[in-house]
């Protein structure tokens, strides 16, 4: 095991300079931290380019993840580097670099989630873990849209990040494509008086849902081809972003079981 001890050490500068979002998305590469994580990323076949261990948790690293320690490059690190590296406060003492996937060339499906300029982190990563748990065939997120590869998104999502697809549709040319082939794209607005729920969504269907403030945008309202509400007869305002998207993925996934 390779012992890391100075912050010349070039593997330590290019892991520490992935904490930028410019960094990540010129070297295809983010961080992700703790052990639930580490391992959630094996167990999806992440393509882990390393993993990195804090001095002095050798032994719970063997403990946790003794069975992948053989199939990615293992670098220890002195307590003083390793802090610089990390975004928690009470650090687990792991961390592994991972090659993002972002090629939309073997995604299928007929259910797809639209992030339109979503900008809380913790937003989106639960976004995203519901849509896991939904079954959807990918998520597009539009420019403007918070960076996935953020630490707090990437913690937010509890591991569902490397098993759903993620497509940055800066020129909406991916959206473009799905409506193409046949997809219909739905987006819920408060202005709208359709009730969300009398909806159809069977068959190949995008669900769009907007920025915490704005809502959709205008560009995106106008490519939809259903708008609709989501029914509030307790006369609140509006909805958080996730708990909408929660709402409008679990009653597609509720006609799809009819």
């Amino acid at each position: 095991m390779i012992i890391i001890e100075s912050k010349e050490n070039s593997l330590f500068k290019n892991i520490k300079k992935l904490k930028e979002r410019k960094n990540r998305s010129k070297e295809k590469k983010y961080i992700i931290e703790g052990f639930r994580l580490v391992e959630e990323g094996f167990k999806a076949g992440a393509d882990i380019e390393c993993l990195v261990i804090e001095e002095g948790n050798e032994q719970k690293a063997n403990e946790f993840l003794k069975e992948y320690l053989t199939v990615s490059k293992i670098y220890l690190m002195k307590k003083s580097l390793f802090g610089q590296l990390i975004a928690t406060e009470n650090t687990q003492g792991v961390l592994a670099v991972v090659k993002m996937n972002d090629s939309t060339e073997e995604i299928k499906g007929d259910f797809y989630l639209l992030c339109d300029k979503v900008q809380d982190p913790g937003n989106l990563g639960t976004i995203i873990r519901t849509a896991h748990a939904a079954g959807v065939s990918g998520i597009i997120l539009t420019k403007g849209t918070v960076d996935i590869y953020n630490d707090k998104t990437i913690r937010s999502t509890m591991g569902s990040v490397f098993y759903l697809p993620i497509i940055y549709d800066n020129d909406l040319s991916f959206l473009k494509k799905l409506k193409e082939d046949g997809f219909s794209l739905v987006t819920t607005s408060l202005q709208e008086s359709k009730d969300f729920f009398q909806e159809d969504l069977r068959g190949k269907v995008i669900l769009g849902v907007g920025n915490e403030g704005n809502g959709i945008s205008d560009e995106i309202f106008a490519m939809a081809d259903k708008k609709v509400k989501i029914p509030m007869p307790g006369g609140a305002e509006s909805l958080n972003v996730a708990v909408a998207s929660s709402i409008i993925l679990f009653e597609k996934v509720r006609q799809g079981m009819l």
